[in-house]
């Protein structure tokens, strides 16, 4: 009874200190592994498969984790449920907005007296940082780099229904790059007709430069800084770069307004910050996942029911500022020449003066629209997803319209998916689920595995609870991505548009899916804990098999930049580690963070280490041919081992930073 009371005692409490702040939370931050651990513990309500989540959605499931521990802690007084419940408390508390200027988070904060239209600002300071470094057997590759950023954040509330943060960022930053190819055929010149008869022979081919990052672990490293850095040594205009293989200046800005309506029923945001839809566990949603870069967007998500929820999402893409990676492969034709008129067919033809410039890259707009249906014992979500290039077009904007049946009504040259996800759960146990994306299928085709005009991804997984231990889970899954995945034919003679237009299914050059190249699958398992309120511990371990995309044995569609060629699409085949040279990557890693919840000043610090082994294998047919595979070492493609170790640290009021 004095628990039951206490806990009362401590929500009456905390919505007195608690403004109605509906901004989003950073996918970043590590409360999201923990909201993850208490729905799999069947602490709180099925978490919403939309994130970023908000402060006062984050709040409440918190509230209702700890009323369920409170009630475990009355039938059992274990390490465990103490534990955990000292985690919860622990994670409220970064959430608490007083009134006051507060020096040791470098913070101020106002709000009104006025309860029933509370008016509330709130200035907060914040560093962040870390550096990593790998030390490999081959010593030129050897690496390291860094990043340090001081952040402005500005948040507040207009009423109890409207919320709005802005945050700015300015640091410094270096992550050298190792140039491993500069011949990658991304598809043939898109002027010139494909002469079938030589299967391509004699057409311009566009090749790009292919990099590696040895200064961390394969595939974690996500750039915080915004379009393009300035290199110190050259801070007038033509030392913008597209990547900080210098020392260089960073910076950017992600800001939000959001409204919450009816008990949070509905929300409308507007603004730019990182998004994860349909995502079985953290960062692994194959359709917008947490590892995409940030743009700005409208979504707004309605829930129906309880059970029943609907949302949509339209944003505006950034451009990648791909010089660094600007082989052969994107110019244009000269549109100030005069063309000649083709007397058959009317259809300009422009001279072959070519001028080397990024302007293939149009800006394109993106939509996604999803329904979520939670049971008891079941999750599952549907949806589509669409790329299309910047013009008026309100279809995919209005979210009563399927993306299918309007694409089809505006000409059916748009980058349109579909996606969907099932999870089985068993309450305090665990889950399993499986998640699918579809690009492209040819149904007429009995093999859905061997045509390249069958671009999906697909993934199997599941996620247990440890007993005994505190917020302790295991995750296992396994993903692939097809060949030619989220990439897409360039579209040209379109009713807006006189020139090619890329429509990958990309955001600033990087993948709106999975994180992984197309052409790559991935057997994961993590092991995470929190032994103490403020610590948590991960084991982790991945294997990723990649088709080369560089060199005499690179594999067609093994990338996010590849096209197929209109003239033999339909005749390409794919056979996985069978059709030319993959790359093998084992990588164990052992992490850690840890927040001093007692100092003066509020500090974060993590790291970890990690083992990295690298390999290739090659098939000596081509890529319609099934033949064995088997290792190689070789100066175009060698064998690499070593140690990848980071340490980073957020100080101030980093709690609910972006």
């Amino acid at each position: 009874m004095k628990k039951r009371i206490f806990t009362l005692f401590f929500i009456f409490l905390t919505l007195q200190l608690f403004s109605q702040t509906h901004t989003t939370v950073d996918l970043g931050n590590d409360i999201y592994s923990l909201l993850s651990a208490c729905e799999q513990k069947n602490y709180c309500e099925r978490l919403s498969n939309v994130k970023p989540y908000t402060e006062s959605y984050i709040l409440k499931i918190l509230k209702q984790s700890r009323e369920h521990i409170l009630e475990n802690l009355e039938k059992e007084d274990s390490y465990t449920n103490r534990t955990e419940l000292k985690t919860i408390d622990f994670y409220i508390s970064q959430y608490e907005h007083k009134n006051k200027l507060d020096f040791s988070r470098l913070s101020f904060r106002y709000q009104s007296k006025n309860e029933k239209f509370p008016i509330s600002f709130e200035f907060s300071n914040y560093d962040e940082g870390f550096i990593s470094s790998g030390f490999y057997n081959l010593s030129d590759i050897n690496s390291t780099g860094f990043e340090i950023f001081h952040n402005f954040n500005f948040v507040g509330d207009f009423g109890k229904n409207l919320s709005y943060r802005a945050t700015a960022f300015l640091g410094l930053t270096e992550m050298p790059l190792q140039q491993v190819g500069n011949d990658y055929l991304i598809g043939y010149w898109w002027y010139d007709d494909w002469d079938s008869s030589t299967n391509g022979v004699g057409n311009r081919k566009r090749t790009i430069n292919t990099f590696r990052n040895n200064s961390v672990l394969p595939y974690s490293y996500k750039k915080k800084w915004d379009g393009s850095v300035y290199y110190l040594t050259n801070l007038n205009h033509s030392g913008l770069e597209g990547w900080s293989t210098q020392l260089a200046l960073g910076f950017g800005m992600y800001g939000e307004i959001r409204a919450s309506l009816f008990d949070e029923r509905i929300s409308i945001g507007f603004g730019r910050y990182n998004h994860e839809w349909a995502a079985m566990d953290d960062n692994s949603s194959l359709v917008l996942n947490a590892n995409a870069s940030p743009f700005l967007g409208f979504d707004i998500k309605i829930d129906l029911f309880k059970w029943l929820s609907f949302s949509t999402l339209t944003g505006v893409m950034e451009f990648p500022n791909a010089r660094y990676i600007n082989g052969n492969a994107w110019y244009y034709c000269d549109f100030d020449a005069e063309p000649t008129i083709d007397e058959e067919t009317g259809e300009k033809i422009y001279p072959t003066n070519f001028t080397a410039v990024d302007s293939y890259f149009f800006q394109n707009l993106y939509s996604l629209g999803m329904i979520d249906l939670n049971f008891k014992y079941v999750h599952m979500d549907f949806g589509s997803a669409v790329i299309w290039p910047k013009r008026f077009e309100l279809g995919y904007m209005f979210p009563l319209i399927n993306h299918v049946v309007y694409q089809n009504s505006v000409g059916d040259f748009d980058n349109l998916s579909l996606f969907g996800d099932i999870k089985g759960i068993i309450p305090g146990i665990g889950s399993i689920w499986f998640s699918a994306y579809i690009e492209e299928i040819d149904a007429l085709k009995t093999n859905l595995f061997e045509k390249t005009r069958c671009m999906f991804a697909y993934q199997l997984g599941s996620k247990v609870n440890i007993p005994f231990l505190p917020f302790t889970t295991l995750s296992f899954r396994y993903t692939k991505i097809e060949p030619y995945c989220y990439t897409h034919q360039a579209i040209r003679k379109q009713p807006w548009y006189e020139f090619y237009i890329a429509e990958s299914y990309t955001n600033n050059g990087k993948s709106l899916g999975y994180y992984l190249e197309p052409n790559s699958d991935e057997f994961f398992v993590r092991i995470e804990s929190r032994p103490l309120p403020s610590a948590i511990v991960g084991l982790q371990y991945q294997l990723i098999r990649h088709g080369a995309d560089y060199g005499s044995g690179a594999v067609p569609g093994s990338s996010i930049w590849s096209e197929m060629s209109t003239g033999n699409r339909d005749s390409l085949k794919k056979f996985f580690l069978h059709d030319g040279t993959y790359e093998w990557t084992h990588s164990i890693t052992l992490d850690a963070s840890y927040t001093f919840k007692d100092f003066v000043i509020p500090l974060q610090l993590y790291g970890g280490i990690g083992y990295v082994y690298d390999y290739f294998t090659k098939s000596e047919g081509g890529a319609n041919q099934k033949t064995p595979y088997h290792k190689i070492n070789t100066s175009e493609y060698p064998t690499k081992h070593g140690c990848v170790m980071y340490i980073g640290f957020k100080v101030f009021g980093f709690e609910r930073s972006h």
